[in-house]
């Protein structure tokens, strides 16, 4: 007896066999959370799919997940909902702002993987230590330097237990920034001359100088309303012109913000002074974290 005939005596045939394909069938799904929200994104027949979801006080705290068990059935019960069964799911974890650092690395030519930066245990200027975070190395194509991310070991460690007690398969796990980053370099390829990425996170903002898509400059900024944010940006780059014995530099902006700063930055911003403005807000941190090519990162 055919499929067809099948179906035509068991009508509830149908219905089973959508369940059956829906476990089959291997669903990518990114998780990120911050101390206030939880986002899940996923993909069916090539349509971006999201959900977000407000956190209760003390779920999260700097990046940290402090009631794992709580977080993780909360995770479990957000797939439930949109129909998408945990053994199908093959989850990219997108680590909190706070949990990880990064710098670039200078003659890193003979730097293999992380275990040979290990060894060399070079400066590195940030407060991770290396017997306590987990490192991952990127080599930059045509240069002897290198991208090294590094996680606080427990932060990322308390994210796969979180993961587990979900009953869930992690494939990845990746900075958030780093993914916008990369997204970044995607969008705008070739990512050619100083770039000023503004980054905006519940509130917080940091500045990113990219130098041919690299990040030479990274700075927490004490502002968190227009116009003093500019003011610090602009102090800022002043100095590092000076810094660089430059002068009249005109670099593309990019401002990665919550919908409510959309088309703000543009209000006050001199394109023939300080450059093009590319992008205003109009994508937050994760939408634009969410658009990365797949990531190799060698750890």
């Amino acid at each position: 007896m055919e499929l067809a005939d099948l179906r035509d005596r068991f009508p509830a045939l149908d219905g089973l066999l959508v369940q059956i394909t829906g476990f089959l069938a291997r669903r990518r799904v990114v998780l990120a959370a911050s101390d206030r929200v939880l986002s899940l994104a996923w993909w069916d027949q090539g349509e971006q799919h999201s959900i977000d979801t407000n956190l209760p006080p003390g779920l999260c705290q700097e990046g940290v997940p402090l009631q794992r068990e709580a977080l993780a059935e909360m995770v479990a019960d957000l797939l439930i909902d949109q129909g998408l069964a945990s053994g199908s799911v093959e989850l990219e974890l997108l680590l909190p702002l706070p949990s990880c650092d990064w710098r670039l690395l200078d003659g890193a030519a003979g730097l293999v993987d992380a275990s040979s930066l290990r060894v060399l245990a070079p400066e590195m200027t940030w407060s991770l230590q290396w017997q306590e975070s987990y490192v991952a190395l990127s080599s930059l194509k045509d240069s002897d330097m290198a991208m090294v991310v590094g996680a606080d070991r427990l932060i990322l460690q308390a994210w796969i237990d979180t993961v587990a007690l979900a009953d869930l398969n992690l494939c990845q796990a990746e900075w958030l920034l780093v993914a916008a980053w990369r997204a970044l370099q995607a969008l705008n390829a070739p990512l050619k001359g100083e770039w000023a990425w503004l980054i905006e996170s519940e509130g917080v903002w940091r500045f990113v100088l990219l130098c041919d898509g690299l990040p030479e400059l990274d700075v927490g900024l004490q502002a968190t309303q227009l116009p003093s944010i500019r003011e610090e940006v602009l102090f800022l780059l002043e100095a590092w012109d000076q810094k660089q014995r430059q002068a009249g530099a005109r670099r593309s902006w990019w401002i990665t913000a919550a919908p409510r700063w959309k088309g703000r930055w543009a209000e006050g911003h001199g394109a023939g002074l300080h450059g093009p403005l590319v992008s205003d807000g109009e994508m937050s941190l994760l939408q634009l974290a969410l658009k990365a090519p797949s990531a190799e990162i060698a750890a």
